[in-house]
């Protein structure tokens, strides 16, 4: 059981630190990650295909940053900070 919470948490950590940039000459518009941004395709795939679309059309330029140095807290300290949030 430990093995299966050590290789699940490493799983979404690292599509927590994997992340999706959107920038335009040269400045970082939008930093999501790949976790967020597969949730929105799945609820909404239609708002994000269109949405790709028009960014594309509009000059922006899509990239992929793996262990992004910002994110390096892994998932589990990240949903623990957020609880510790809630309950203040």
């Amino acid at each position: 059981m430990d093995q299966t919470q050590t290789r699940d948490n490493g799983f979404f950590s690292k599509m927590y630190r994997t992340r999706l940039r959107a920038s335009k000459n040269g400045e970082t518009v939008i930093n999501l990650s790949i976790l967020f941004s597969l949730i929105a395709l799945l609820s909404a795939p239609w708002l994000v295909i269109l949405g790709g679309i028009a960014a594309l059309l509009m000059g922006y330029r899509f990239g992929i940053e793996r262990n992004a140095p910002a994110f390096d807290k892994d998932f589990e300290h990240l949903v623990k900070d957020a609880a510790d949030n809630v309950k203040h």
